[in-house]
């Protein structure tokens, strides 16, 4: 047996590295895939209606198949090398711009935790143009219900899309991509239609039933407030929804219970009530709000804008402002501050960030795209030559109660293509005084346009009065910034006439042992130090010293109001320092002398006979300086520090008026140089009155 045993060594020795290989082989795999995972997207899908967000980073490439030879099933080598983001706005193909038509492909790679439910939508979004297949594991998928195709852990969702040098969309892929998981049917689409006369809801739900058999289904409309109280109830029964198909149930005249003015739309309250509408499979909740019976006529409402989303979207300056979300809400702020609730749109659809931002800051959505009257009315007033400012003004003053929506496309109001979204070429004080309801009401006398010009002025003052301090308690924000900056400046200031002194205090009893010809080792590299350090302070930029302060020196700290004391001390000590030396050199000779023969030592000769007269003679100099850094310290802004300046900018970026904000932060520090001014003079007189004493 042992002989044997022997004998097998080399076989034994073989199977144990064989098995060693195994182990090591198996578990580089677990890292490797846990590696992969780690950037794989895990969701849990359970029993209702869940929507899965893929928005993110998406693989994608380039092939020219034709729509006939797209395959049935992908290889499973098939890579894409290239990322894109989506939200995706323009497209960063140079080949595909160099080719008439070809395929791009893109490309997610996602994990369920669980088992999809029965039916599984793929949401492309608003301006997802061209799409030629969708492909779920490499499977094309032969509907629009690809559950059957998805498996639980990693999935890869390919969605190739046309393209075309002529084509319109060829800039753009889609707004949002997500996944809507739930039962059959599902609710694709719910359209509503507001009647604020008679106090009544009108609706549109589509339907799609993505099984192999027929379905009859129920569909309920509950009326929500605020509260989540019942206001209003419908019930269409026995709905048919045949297989693989989609339909639309149309509910009209549902009526909501205590519905008055006080329920109507408003800026303040633009969405109180929300339709919870349900089917067998399926439940969705659409937030709403009544609509005035006069919308356009209607104090409050009488202004907005009408936007042509093919043109406004195709703008090659848009450069992906109108899919962000912090651009939109800054657009719809934008909009508001000049009254403008109401926003009308056709020839094409708004992305749906619009639609949520609008919810939220209260801005009316109006989809216009099946009204050719409107469309031909707006066109027919607002053409590209159209002076934009002079046109809304004659219509305002013939009727002021009109309706006065100027168009948005890419043609008009460019300068809206910004980080901060404004109207080129236009003032926004000349705008929000020509659309606020208290301007020019009637102008057929001249004495009614001089009224309506000054009622104008005031209501602008008003109104930015209560958006600069009130609104937000804004007004804080100026104190805390004032506070900064005296802070700032006045402990600036006394550590830089310390640092002054002593830098003084070192040339000057420098080039006093150089006249007397006494050597002195120590002496001569205080001074060399201190020469350099006047020379590269006066000779650099104050912004620069703040940012290497901030940034190099104190790079691991956060205190940035001590950082931006230690920085404008370090800067005022270099001018103080000149500024002083001047002073101690003012003093006669005779003092120095005077204190040296009463047998007092050179440094209480400086301390207590020279420096008091020199300091008396530099108060005016010193005043000068403490001024001139108060108004420096505006650019501590640099490091976040909230003082004057930087306060100001926060409200303007708030308030979207630099006129009015940007006036009262100049105005404020005019009075403090002022008063500082005056302060510093009382001061001089005090001294000329006691040296005449």
């Amino acid at each position: 047996m042992s002989n044997f045993y022997e004998k097998s060594g080399l076989c034994r020795k073989i199977l144990c590295l064989f098995l060693c290989g195994i182990l090591i082989l198996g578990t580089f795999t677990i890292f490797v895939g846990a590696a992969e995972d780690d950037n794989v997207s895990e969701f849990f899908v359970g029993n209702n209606r869940e929507e899965i967000n893929l928005n993110g980073m998406w693989k994608w490439g380039l092939t020219e198949f034709s729509q006939e030879s797209l395959p049935e099933i992908l290889p499973e080598n098939t890579v894409y090398d290239k990322e894109l983001n989506i939200p995706s706005y323009t497209l960063i193909n140079d080949e595909a711009s160099q080719k008439e038509k070809a395929y791009l492909w893109y490309e997610k790679v996602f994990s369920l935790a669980n088992r999809p439910g029965e039916s599984v939508v793929v949401d492309l979004g608003t301006d997802c143009g061209g799409i030629a297949a969708v492909y779920v594991n490499n499977m094309k998928a032969e509907s629009d219900n690809i559950s059957a195709y998805l498996k639980t852990g990693k999935n890869r969702l390919i969605i190739v899309r046309e393209y075309s040098a002529e084509s319109s969309n060829k800039f753009h892929f889609t707004d949002e991509i997500k996944l809507i998981f739930s039962n059959s049917p599902v609710i694709t689409f719910a359209d509503i239609t507001t009647d604020g006369v008679n106090g009544t809801i009108s609706f549109e739900i589509g339907l799609y039933n993505p099984r192999e058999t027929d379905l009859k289904t129920n569909v309920t409309v509950t009326i929500l407030d605020k509260e989540s109280q019942n206001k209003g109830f419908y019930e269409h029964k026995d709905v048919d929804v045949l297989k693989n198909s989609k339909t639309s149930v149309t509910v009209t005249g549902v009526k909501v219970e205590n519905f008055s003015e006080k329920t109507k739309w408003s800026e303040g309250k633009p969405y109180v009530y929300t339709a919870k509408i349900t089917v067998a499979g399926d439940t969705v909740y659409v937030p709403f709000g009544m609509l005035p019976d006069k919308l356009f006529g209607t104090e409050g409402y009488r202004y907005g804008m009408d936007i042509v989303v093919s043109d406004f979207f195709a703008n090659v300056k848009n450069n992906g402002y109108t899919w962000n979300k912090d651009w939109v809400t800054a657009l719809f702020k934008y909009f508001k501050d000049i009254d403008w609730n109401v926003i009308t749109y056709r020839d094409g659809m708004l992305p749906k960030v619009w639609h949520e931002v609008a919810l939220k800051e209260g801005i009316l959505l109006i989809d216009k795209n099946d009204d050719s009257q409107w469309s031909d009315s707006q066109k027919a007033i607002w053409t590209v030559d159209t002076d934009f400012i002079s046109k809304a003004s004659d219509i305002k003053s013939k009727t002021p109660e009109s309706l006065i929506i100027p168009i948005v496309n890419k043609d008009t109001v460019e300068g809206l293509f910004n980080n901060s979204p404004e109207f080129s070429g236009v003032s926004k004080i000349r705008l929000q005084n020509l659309f606020k309801a208290s301007a020019v009401q009637n102008n057929t006398t001249d004495n009614a346009e001089e009224k309506g010009f000054f009622s104008g002025i005031i209501s602008y003052f008003k109104e930015m009065f209560n958006k600069t301090f009130v609104k937000d308690n804004r007004y804080q924000l100026f104190l805390t910034g004032l506070g900064n900056t005296l802070l700032v400046a006045a402990a600036a200031t006394l550590c830089g006439v310390f640092i002054g002194i002593i830098i003084a205090v070192i040339k000057v009893v420098h080039h006093q042992s150089v006249l007397s010809k006494k050597k002195n080792m120590i002496l001569n590299i205080l001074n060399l130090i201190a020469e350099a350090y006047t020379a590269i302070i006066r000779g650099t930029p104050v912004v620069v010293q703040l940012l290497i302060t901030y940034n190099v020196i104190f790079v691991f700290s956060d205190e940035a109001v001590l950082i931006g004391i230690f920085a404008f001390s370090i800067n005022s000590g270099a001018y103080i320092s000149e500024i002083i030396r001047a002073g101690i050199n003012s003093v006669d000779k005779g003092q120095t002398e005077a204190g040296r023969s009463l047998g007092l030592s050179q440094f209480t000769t400086m301390k207590s006979i020279v420096l008091p007269q020199a300091l008396k003679n530099i108060l005016p100099a010193l005043g000068n300086e403490f001024i001139a850094l108060l108004k420096e310290t505006s650019v501590i802004g640099y490091l976040g520090v909230v003082d004057l300046t930087r306060a100001g900018e926060l409200v303007r970026s708030r308030t979207a008026d630099a006129f009015f904000t940007l006036i009262f932060v100049a105005v404020v520090y005019f009075i403090l140089v002022f008063g500082l001014t005056a302060l510093f003079k009382y001061f001089e007189r005090r001294l000329s009155k006691s040296d005449k004493n």
